[in-house]
């Protein structure tokens, strides 16, 4: 239907559009300039239609109207130009040959740019995430930036969902992140992103490995000569800080970049649980955990990057070095009640824990990559090869149990030494034909990754008041994943449609070795992931889209390890190594209308998704339960997200943004016939410049209810209040943040099923109050940010 209506539209107006077509190169290196705008003006300047160069430097325009017209070229760092030509001829097709653009000669730090980036781009395969539009992500990560993303949802952890999953990859430009989901975008400074990009259905050409797509994150890049660079630091009440820096050099054919930050972030949380543990219909144990839980990560990072430009060819290499350590514990007082097996009657006894979770690693990382153009038109050959060493990684588990007395009554002590290598690389073709519009595209990717690991543990003896070594639950392993694949596809444009079709093959071994011969298992599967893209121009202004995407989630190792850990005393984890991939099928229709000032979007969206992995808890033995992974059975969402960006003045910009869909979870552990649930969030942002060098902004946040696999997250409310002052020319930035104004957050999570209840409440400590201060030198320009904003105020939603 979508098809029909485009075609039916094409044909009422394909005889008087006219199309303007054209790539841009840099003057020196012949490099394919990305993001580059190109606007399209009549004679008397007004605006008919824009475009930003894409990944080849190719933009396309359209327009109904007839006349003398001119379009101009910028981009940041390079001087602008004009070109004049004639909407007037017989010609529907007016082709640019390469339009070479010179770097500027003026320092930009000379330069003041008052124009507003749209927050939220559209593409054909992705939605792109300005963060400079973001400025509530002052001291914060790309955690806090996608926050403000319709259909994204945080824990109390920190770790993100989208459309209910977690099952994401991240990409940072356009390379795999050192490490997995959530992890990798919490070692991000926002303050170094350029823009975020969100691929809910994946082209083949991407990995297929994340049921929900990739995260893409662009970080900022060097344009101009010389040396520029960004220094950026923040404290919290809670303790946080972080000191972040970027340095560029830019000479000739060559560009050389280096990164690194050194960071803290809490997070701190009252805790309240209660547990009930059932014997068939007769109540066995109840158990009620209060008290403070707290985590915090240490993060040290150095990155330096160089690019060589030489005639078509480019070169680049990086590498990469980062120590981390994540913390999580608290102080809990329990009170344990079980019926008497004499009296019948309810026996209580109260106990003091403490228990403490470390995880450190350090990683070794190198990047290598080229780039070779046969010809102006995109006909290209590109390869790039990473390779990552995850040195002693340990993970470290503790749990004391102590008396009225004071005198320990349990405890244990669990370690996990682990060595981690990962490698992957790519082989991409592009053939371009039919005057630059269509395009066909094949490439070879291949990931290997291998963890060598083995685990240890003692519990406490309180008869002869030591903790003693279990031989009997010391654990060795070894797993391996290797993946190969090849893909193919085929992209073009006729008028105003364009389409792109794909399809990708992968070739799966996996592999465990354990010290437990059920555990030992070996994987190989032949996987084939279609895809399916098809955009229509409504007119200058409007576009509708449509994308499938056929989508795998791979376990990762933790998931499988079969052997039991514990978080605390009475909550203990073990993996399950027969779990099974997820697979994903999604499609997405969206619509995206963009004016001069203000901006629109709408998308309808259905995943299925089946073999759903999900953490299930069951009863362990007397008041402590046990957390493991299962293929759960299906999962189902459809729904709608849109969001709306607003100049209300030229002093005051709104944008509402919001998702509504329908969930719901088909498997053996639902509690009732109602494991589903109608999933809506909303978040209304408000931005107000009170004076020339001054902005606050108000930022309101409603995130609705939503079912798990036994049980429902109930809905909280928050408020977040940020003022940034810039000094000295506009080179620092002062940025306030108060998070949660009204300390309104409130985080409940109910379980049910397996004889077993739960409920967990969770209060962040707030009002959060944060300081960040951002200076920028020479010729970078001080990026617009404001507030710190997620949703990860709590700590200890996975208890």
């Amino acid at each position: 239907m979508v098809c029909a209506l485009c075609l039916a539209f094409v044909r009422v107006q394909a005889q008087d559009s006219r199309t303007i077509t054209g790539r841009v190169l840099d003057e020196l290196s012949g490099a394919a300039m990305a993001g580059v705008s190109v606007l399209l003006y009549s004679r008397d300047s007004a605006l008919m239609a824009g475009a930003l160069t894409d990944a080849d430097g190719i933009f396309s325009l359209k327009t109904n109207r007839a006349g003398e017209a001119f379009i101009a070229l910028s981009s940041l760092g390079y001087a602008p130009q004009r070109f004049d030509f004639s909407l007037s001829g017989s010609s529907r097709s007016i082709i640019h040959t390469d339009i070479l653009l010179r770097r500027a000669d003026v320092a930009l730090a000379e330069v003041e740019v008052l124009a507003r980036r749209r927050p939220m781009v559209y593409k054909l395969d992705r939605k792109v995430i300005e963060a400079s539009g973001y400025t509530a992500a002052a001291g914060g990560t790309a955690v806090d930036v996608l926050e403000q993303t319709p259909s994204v949802r945080v824990d109390a952890d920190g770790d993100i969902t989208f459309r209910g999953s977690a099952g994401f990859k991240v990409y940072v430009d356009g390379k795999p992140a050192a490490v997995e989901g959530s992890a990798a975008l919490r070692q991000i400074p926002a303050g170094q992103i350029e823009n975020i990009e969100i691929l809910s259905t994946p082209s083949a050409k991407n990995e297929a490995d994340g049921v929900v797509g990739i995260i893409n994150v662009n970080t900022r890049k060097q344009a101009t000569g010389g040396w520029s660079g960004m220094l950026n630091a923040t404290g919290s009440t809670v303790a946080s800080r972080s000191v972040d820096f970027l340095t560029a050099y830019k000479s000739g054919n060559m560009r050389w970049q280096t990164s690194g930050e050194a960071s803290r972030r809490y997070l701190v949380s009252d805790f309240d649980q209660l547990k009930r543990i059932h014997a068939g219909d007769t109540l066995a144990t109840t158990t009620r955990a209060t008290g403070e839980r707290k985590s915090f990560t240490d993060l040290y990072a150095l990155r330096s990057g160089l690019d060589w430009y030489r005639g078509k060819t480019t070169w680049s290499t990086a590498l990469e070095s980062r120590y981390r350590v994540r913390n999580r514990g608290g102080y809990l007082h329990y009170e344990d009640a079980y019926p008497s097996r004499t009296t019948g009657k309810d026996t209580s006894v109260a106990y003091d824990g403490h228990d403490y979770v470390r995880l450190h690693d350090l990683t070794l990382r190198g990047d290598l990559g080229f780039e070779r153009r046969f010809a102006d038109n995109g006909h290209s050959l590109a390869g790039s090869l990473f390779a990552f060493y995850e040195h002693d990684a340990m993970e470290f588990f503790y749990t004391d149990l102590f008396d009225a007395s004071g005198s320990r009554a349990q405890g244990h002590r669990a370690w996990e030494y682990e060595y981690r290598f990962t490698a992957q690389g790519n082989l991409d073709y592009v053939l371009p034909f039919n005057s630059k519009a269509g395009k066909l595209e094949a490439g070879y990717y291949f990931f290997t990754y291998t963890e060598d690991g083995d685990y240890k543990v003692d519990f406490y003896n309180p008869s002869l008041g030591v903790f003693e070594r279990r031989n009997d639950l010391y654990n060795k392993f070894v797993f391996r994943r290797d993946i190969h694949a090849l893909y193919a596809m085929l992209s073009n444009t006729h008028s105003r449609l364009t389409y792109q079709l794909g399809l990708r093959g992968e070739l799966t071994h996996r592999t465990l070795e354990n010290s437990e011969a059920w555990a030992q298992h070996v994987w190989d599967k032949l996987d084939l992931f279609p895809s399916a893209h098809l955009a229509c121009e409504l007119s200058e202004s409007s576009r509708l889209k449509l994308g499938y995407s056929r989508r795998i989630t791979q376990p990762q190792l933790f998931y499988m390890e079969p052997y039991v850990v514990y978080v605390d005393y009475y909550t203990a984890q073990c993996g399950n190594p027969k779990i099974r991939p997820e697979y994903t099928n999604a499609i997405e229709l969206t619509y995206s209308k963009a004016l001069v000032e203000h901006s629109a979007a709408a998308t309808l969206f259905y995943r299925q998704r089946s073999d759903k992995i999900e953490r299930v808890r069951v009863p362990f033995h007397t008041g402590v339960t046990l957390d493991s992974m299962a293929n759960v059975g299906s999962d189902y969402a459809t729904g709608a997200e849109g969001d709306v960006n607003l100049l209300l003045a030229r002093w005051w910009s709104m944008s509402l943004s919001g998702s509504l869909f329908y969930y719901m979870i088909d498997n053996e552990y639902k509690v009732d016939d109602d494991a589903q649930s109608l999933n809506w969030q909303l978040a209304l942002n408000n931005s107000w410049e009170v004076a020339k060098n001054t902005r606050v902004r108000l930022d309101s946040y409603y995130v609705g209810p939503s079912v798990s696999t036994q049980g429902r997250v109930s809905e909280f409310f928050y408020l977040n209040l940020s003022v940034r002052q810039l000094l000295l020319s506009r080179r620092l930035a002062a940025t306030l943040n108060v998070r949660d104004v009204l300390s309104s957050a409130k985080y409940v999570d109910a379980k049910t099923g397996m004889s077993l209840d739960s409920k967990t409440v969770i209060y962040p400590a707030s009002p959060l109050f944060t300081l960040s201060l951002s200076y920028t030198f020479n010729n970078f320009r001080q990026q617009a940010r404001e507030g710190r904003v997620n949703h990860d105020l709590f700590e200890g939603t996975n208890r």
